[in-house]
């Protein structure tokens, strides 16, 4: 199939009717709710399907999880939409989670310098994590934890939504300390996941004294106004005051409460702040630097805690008064009580609702919402102080949200992670049994004696060469892509329509894509795995019986991507597809395609009919029936010759999952109907 995305014509669709609120007032609404609160409820939700069929469900979990998957739709369907949702938000969270994983990745790995327990890791004290070691390894455990919990974790929207934020106040690995100190993006997105139902107050005053983010935004060694030795006046470094207003609060101009811009007399933006608020923020930050480190404001691969918040050093400190957005934060606080007054005064500006709810609009929902949708969650955000669940609940509560979903209106491209992970979670992605750590090195022998067995482990590498991005992995403190970017094409341009995550689809990243996606069907599908034949030492043909039989021959059998580190690890699972195609040609799933015919024989034809069943099976799953008949047709042609050889020497299920699994999957998870949401 064409790599294409800008083949959909993207319809956004106007706002839908109606006002901020309920319409109820106060007093009203506390008669009613004695009444019938349920009854109230019902009213204020009648545009959302009481009953989800698959498509609508797998559309509605696209958005709100990792992917979909037959446990997360059955779940959706029994108990509906609100209740999905109130489940989602009363799962109990874990603290720590990404540096947990992280660490036990690194102790399986990389045991003898990383011999502390995670719980020693994990306590506030001098036992500090890859600090020695400072591992190359160490962004490979970290994208293997969070990839681990975006495929395997039950909390999917609170992991969503973490992700959304990271999107927001971002920090990343364009930080060089981080490509051999993983752990402060670890950490980093401990924070975000810890506070992604809390206060987005509660947030920033958290992200502001973490260690990865004094070293990101560099404030960290801020030291107040001072003069050097060659008598020049040094000022505090004004990277994080900048950022945490331009970025991750109020941004760059005034808006009203549905997102539009405000303008003075002469029709002019209002900023919302000036060169003289950063000046005087900055003199916040000073006096912050990584704990355990030899010397203030010292950087290097083995300095410092990456793991736990800076530490405050009253020394370095500006203690004088300052004043931030027309607002005073008094003389002698000291640093903590300084950073948070600032951060009060900046969540009291009215800008914080509509540019926050906005943005996590765009990361959750659609690129073009209209200015009613981001008033009403605006409205939320403002109404709750920033209460982050209200906000997410308004989100995907709204009616534009829901006509946009049960009318199969195209909103938004996928960004190419989100793609990647709703892949894997549809072919059951699940950790490798057991693989081989041979560091940058293979096995020296056929037992790989020189290696770690590492059990129950996926492996992830940075994915940026195949999706152009990764989380935490973003080329700068702006994200991935411009919220504002709209493609050179005359349909977007017209119409002024904003496409961000088109700006990093390349044509290359799309191939690169699409051959990944090609090499995990391959190397990784369980089934596929146990009916590939092999050579033994003396030539003779031979099936494994199980996984791990296959793992502990990689070394005799240079089996490269379970020992080589630059190999993603992980098992996919399509036995749903062979029971589709199974159903058709035998009645039956007892996998032994009794009545297959090879594709010279009179009746092959009727095991065609086996495709289109699984192409219609695909489409559902993987787009939520977004594909036509057409397309469906171009697919199913290309594949219908020949299905089945007899004479060809291998299995039947080697070459079902070869002619026509692989090949129908791969073409729908690239298409432009997958590609879109």
């Amino acid at each position: 199939m064409p790599y294409i995305l800008m083949a959909c014509l993207v319809v956004f669709l106007t706002a839908c009717g109606g006002d901020s609120g309920d319409g109820v007032s106060p007093q009203s609404e506390q008669n009613i709710t004695k009444v019938d609160e349920n009854q109230v409820v019902e009213e204020m939700y009648t545009y959302i399907p009481k009953e989800l069929n698959t498509t609508l469900a797998i559309r509605f979990l696209n958005k709100t999880t990792f992917g979909a998957t037959q446990e997360d739709i059955k779940s959706l369907q029994q108990k509906g939409v609100r209740q999905w949702l109130e489940t989602q938000f009363s799962l109990k969270k874990k603290p720590n989670i990404y540096l947990t994983k992280m660490i036990m990745l690194a102790k399986q790995c990389e045991p003898d310098v990383n011999s502390a327990s995670v719980e020693e890791y994990l306590a506030d004290n001098d036992t500090v994590f890859n600090k020695s070691r400072a591992s190359f390894h160490s962004p490979r455990y970290r994208m293997t934890s969070w990839f681990d919990n975006a495929l395997t974790e039950k909390d999917q929207l609170r992991h969503k939504v973490t992700y959304a934020l990271s999107q927001i106040i971002v920090e990343s690995d364009f930080e060089p300390i981080f490509t051999r100190r993983a752990e402060a993006l670890a950490r980093y997105f401990d924070i975000l996941y810890n506070n992604a139902f809390g206060t987005y107050k509660g947030l920033l005053k958290e992200i502001s004294l973490n260690s990865g983010m004094g070293m990101f935004l560099t404030y960290n060694g801020n030291k107040a106004l001072y003069q050097n030795e060659a008598n020049i006046s040094v000022f505090p470094d004004e990277n994080y005051a900048r950022e945490v207003m331009q970025l991750f609060s109020i941004g760059l101009n005034k808006l009203n409460i549905d997102g539009t811009p405000q303008k003075d007399a002469q029709g002019n933006l209002i900023p919302t702040y000036t060169q003289e608020d950063v000046n005087q923020l900055a003199r916040v930050f000073t006096g912050w630097d990584l704990q355990r480190n030899p010397r203030y404001g010292l950087v290097g691969f083995t300095r410092g805690d990456l793991t736990h918040p800076l530490e405050f050093t009253a020394k370095y400190h500006d203690f004088g008064k300052k004043t931030l957005l027309g607002e005073e934060i008094a003389a002698d606080l000291d640093g903590k009580e300084d950073i948070f007054r600032a951060i009060d005064i900046i969540m009291e500006q009215k800008s914080v609702a509509p540019y926050i709810s906005k943005n996590l609009i765009m990361r959750l929902s659609k690129s073009n919402p209209t200015p009613a949708y981001v008033g009403r969650v605006a409205t939320v955000f403002e109404e709750t102080k920033g209460d982050l669940e209200a906000v997410v609940k308004a989100i995907f509560l709204d009616e534009e949200f829901w006509n946009d979903l049960t009318t199969g209106t195209v909103v938004k491209f996928k960004e190419p992670l989100i793609a990647y992970t709703q892949f894997l979670r549809a072919m059951k992605a699940k950790p490798l049994n057991s693989w081989y750590y041979c560091g940058y090195k293979g096995p020296e022998d056929d037992e790989a004696s020189n290696c770690v067995v590492v059990k129950n482990s996926f492996l992830f590498n940075d994915p940026r060469s195949y999706l152009a991005q990764g989380a935490g992995l973003a080329p700068d403190v702006f994200n991935f892509y411009d919220n504002a970017f709209i493609p050179n094409d005359v349909a977007f341009q017209k119409n002024n329509f904003h496409a961000p995550e088109l700006q990093i689809q390349s044509d290359t990243m799309l191939i690169n894509y699409n051959n990944n996606l090609y090499n995990i069907l391959s190397h990784w599908e369980e089934g596929n795995i146990l009916e590939m034949r092999h050579k033994d030492d003396d030539d003779n043909y031979f099936q494994y019986k199980t996984i791990d039989e296959m793992v502990k021959d990689a070394p005799r059998s240079e089996n490269k991507p379970v020992y080589y580190i630059g190999a993603d690890k992980m098992l996919l699972d399509t036995q749903d597809e062979y029971n589709v195609l199974e159903m058709v040609i035998d009645g039956d799933t007892d996998g032994d395609f009794e009545k297959l015919q090879d594709w010279r024989e009179e009746d092959y034809h009727d095991d065609e009919k086996a495709l289109r069943a699984l192409i219609e099976f695909e489409n559902d799953k993987l787009t939520g029936g977004l594909l036509t008949q057409a397309e469906m047709d171009a697919i199913y042609n290309a594949l219908a010759e020949k299905i089945y050889n007899v004479y060809n020497g291998n299995t039947k299920k080697y070459q079902l999952y070869g002619n026509v699994i692989l090949p129908v999957i791969r073409a729908i998870v690239s298409s432009d109907k997958y590609m879109v949401e």
